[in-house]
């Protein structure tokens, strides 16, 4: 006589439980997966907008005339006009803004977050990235030349 045969693999019960353990699993994971796409979007943006701000201003440093134990003497905000619309590929586009304030010469100081700068060398430039069609800022940055 034969003894006992010994069972190979997992019983059908088994298959069965494993597959609902792992659906119910499975439908737990699903929104939270949505959630981590529907976001990508988002950090996509403020990656895109931070790059053309800080592109922006190491364009503003690297200008003849960028001093800076004397700062930013030479820059005046209408050499900067505001930039619509910029492709950044895909369907994103950006403006860019850069707002110098300062003593411009001739004229009086202008006031800068509450501090007024009584020499022409001394500005604070503040350069903001928002996607075209919004009011909201994803990158704003202000550099004052008495810290640089």
């Amino acid at each position: 006589m034969r003894g006992p045969r010994k069972s190979a693999g997992f019983t059908l019960f088994e298959l069965i439980l494993f597959i609902v353990i792992t659906g119910i699993t499975a439908t737990g994971l699903i929104p939270l997966y949505n959630n981590v796409l529907s976001n990508l979007h988002v950090m996509n943006e403020g990656m895109q907008a931070s790059y053309l701000g800080w592109e922006m201003i190491e364009t503003l440093k690297s200008i003849n005339g960028y001093n800076p134990p004397a700062g930013f003497g030479n820059l005046i905000e209408a050499n900067f006009p505001p930039e619509y619309g910029i492709d950044v590929g895909g369907q994103l586009r950006f403006d860019r803004f850069v707002q110098i304030e300062g003593m411009i010469p001739g004229q009086m100081p202008t006031p800068c977050t509450g501090q007024e700068y009584n020499n022409e060398a001394f500005k604070c430039i503040t350069v903001s990235v928002r996607k075209t069609g919004t009011s909201e800022n994803l990158f704003s940055y202000t550099i004052y030349s008495s810290d640089l």
